[in-house]
């Protein structure tokens, strides 16, 4: 009898330890596990990725909008959020919706939908991607800055391969731009406002000084004759 309740008090123990092992597995297990910042909302059928910030200066700000949309959305990030440069935050993306399409049935899906991202970093500037496959992304993806154009770098979930939308980025920028000097050339130039002078008033001519009339010179009057043995004219 005493050595059964030895007994039962081993098994008691062992199974005491082995609770407290799985348990501190558990624990272990959840505290490797990265905890990332998240953005968005977590919802069914929406967009996961693991976005890093490769860019070199914290993001203040990522809104997204379709390329039918004219104005970016609010800001994704809250107020006093930050994307620290080298973290990696969750992206909760819910796509846009388009309408039902033969062989899909009654669920939406996003079909052929282009989606454009306002990136606005810390200093102020603000850049855009021009165009991002969201739908193409395996999860993870990195943003980068380099030529003056913000591009992602992500694994193609179609493929398989490393894809870079830097050239893409480089090519919508120089467009932009190009556009932007033809709208400034085609603007016509501003008409200066020509100032007329007020004619100078001519001043009255100055009257003339009286001008002395030529004195007439008065010949000199020659004797004719020969002179006298006084000086005197001889007359006949």
């Amino acid at each position: 009898m005493k050595a059964k309740r030895v007994w039962g008090l081993v098994l008691a123990a062992a199974m005491c330890m082995a609770v407290a092992g799985c348990g501190q597995e558990a624990a272990e297990t959840a505290t490797t596990e990265p905890q990332y910042q998240v953005i968005g909302t977590e919802a069914e059928g929406a967009y996961d990725i693991l976005l890093k910030n490769s860019i070199g200066q914290d993001v203040t700000g990522i809104s997204v909008k379709t390329s039918d949309e004219e104005a970016y959305p609010a800001n994704m990030l809250a107020s006093d959020a930050v994307l620290k440069n080298g973290e990696t935050a969750e992206w909760f993306y819910m796509p846009e919706e388009a309408g039902e399409t033969e062989g899909v049935g009654e669920k939406d899906v996003a079909l052929n939908v282009v989606y454009q991202v306002q990136i606005t970093l810390a200093d102020g500037t603000v850049y855009e991607l021009s165009s991002l496959g969201m739908d193409d992304i395996d999860q993870n993806a990195e943003l980068c800055l380099e030529d003056d154009v913000v591009f992602v770098k992500y694994t193609s979930k179609a493929s398989g391969d490393a894809v870079s939308t830097k050239e893409q980025e480089v090519a919508a920028k120089a467009q932009k731009d190009a556009e932007s000097q033809e709208e400034v050339a085609s603007e016509p130039a501003p008409v200066e406002e020509v100032q007329q002078e007020a004619p100078a008033q001519q001043s009255a001519p100055a009257a003339s000084e009286p001008q002395q009339a030529p004195v007439e010179q008065i010949p000199e009057q020659t004797t004719e004759g020969c002179l006298t043995e006084g000086g005197g004219p001889a007359f006949n």
